[in-house]
C-alpha cells in the first residue's frame, strides 16, 4: 500500500517523464481546438433521478486486485452508457492502478456522456492534459496542500471540466469547499487501511453545504447500496470493480440507475413520471 505522499511523488516522476514527451505548450495548443466540455452538471441532475451513476473504467483495485483482464475498455464503456450511467470514470493513474492515457482517449471516442479523468491530479500539466484527452471531469484528491488544491481547482474550472474533489474526512470536505469545489467524492475506502465503511459518507457528507453535489465512492455491490447512500444524501455514486466484475455490466448498471430511481427516493413532484 503506498501513502499518499509517495503517491504523490509518483504522480511528479510520471508528469516529469510525459511533459519531456509533450511540452505544456503542445498540450495546451491541443485543449484550444478539443471539442468544448460536455455539461456535467446536466448529465448528473437529471430529473426523475434521485441519485445518478458514474461506471469506472480500472484496471486494478485499491487493493491491488488485477483487472487487466477487462478487455476493450471503449466496449465496457459503451455497456455502461447502455445500462444509463450518467457518466463514465476512466483512471489513468499508471503507478497504483495501471491506468493509461489510451483508455481515456478509447472511452471518449466511444461514448456521448461525460467522462471523469481519476488520477493522482499534482500539476496543472495534468488537468490540461486530462482536457486534451478529452475529460469533462476531474478528480483531485482534498489532501493536498491548500494552495495547490485551489489552483488545480480554478485552472480544472478554467478549461471547462468539473473538478470532482474526493475527501475521505469532514476536514478534507470542508478543506474541499473552502478551495472551491462544486463536486465533494466521499470515498468509504479508509485511505490508511483500505477497509470499506459506508457509512463514512454520511458522517463527513453532512458538513457539505447544500451548494455542493455529494457524491459517494466506493463499497457499491448493488441496487440496496446505491439507495442507502441516497438516503444518507448522494446526489451520485461511483461504482468501480463490482461493475467490472458482474457478468452482465449493462445489466448490472441498470440495475443501479433504477434503483437511484425508484419512486421512494423522489419528492413527492417528481414521482408522476413514474
Amino acid at each position: 500500500m503506498m501513502a499518499f505522499d509517495d503517491l504523490v511523488a509518483a504522480a511528479r516522476a510520471a508528469v516529469a517523464s510525459r511533459q519531456r514527451r509533450a511540452p505544456l505548450e503542445e498540450l495546451r495548443g491541443r485543449v484550444r481546438s478539443a471539442p468544448t466540455a460536455r455539461d456535467v452538471t446536466s448529465a448528473l441532475r437529471s430529473p426523475g433521478r434521485a441519485v445518478s451513476v458514474i461506471a469506472e473504467v480500472k484496471r486494478a483495485t485499491a487493493t491491488f486486485a488485477d483487472l487487466s483482464g477487462v478487455g476493450d475498455v471503449a466496449v465496457l464503456a459503451r455497456f455502461y452508457e447502455a445500462g444509463g450511467a450518467a457518466c463514465v470514470s476512466v483512471v489513468t493513474e499508471p503507478v497504483r492502478s495501471h491506468g493509461r492515457l489510451a483508455d481515456l482517449d478509447a472511452v471518449r471516442g466511444a461514448v456521448e456522456v461525460p467522462v471523469l479523468a481519476n488520477d493522482v491530479i499534482v500539476t496543472p500539466y495534468q488537468v490540461h492534459e486530462a482536457r486534451a484527452h478529452g475529460a469533462d471531469m476531474l478528480v483531485v484528491d482534498a489532501r493536498l496542500e491548500p494552495l495547490v488544491l485551489e489552483s488545480l481547482i480554478e485552472r480544472t474550472h478554467s478549461l471547462g471540466m468539473a473538478a470532482v474533489v474526493e475527501a475521505h474526512s469532514r476536514h478534507e470536505a470542508l478543506a474541499a469547499v473552502t478551495a472551491g469545489a462544486r463536486y465533494v467524492s466521499v470515498d468509504a475506502r479508509d485511505p490508511d487501511t483500505l477497509a470499506v465503511d459506508r457509512s463514512r459518507f454520511e458522517q463527513v457528507a453532512d458538513v457539505l453545504p447544500a451548494s455542493v453535489t455529494r457524491v459517494a465512492t466506493g463499497g457499491v455491490c448493488g441496487p440496496h447500496d446505491v439507495m442507502s447512500y441516497a438516503r444518507a444524501g448522494a446526489d451520485v455514486v461511483i461504482v468501480g470493480e463490482a461493475v467490472i466484475r458482474s457478468a452482465d455490466p449493462q445489466q448490472f448498471v441498470a440495475e443501479l440507475v433504477a434503483a437511484g430511481s425508484h419512486p421512494a427516493l423522489l419528492p413527492a413532484t417528481h414521482r408522476e413520471v413514474f
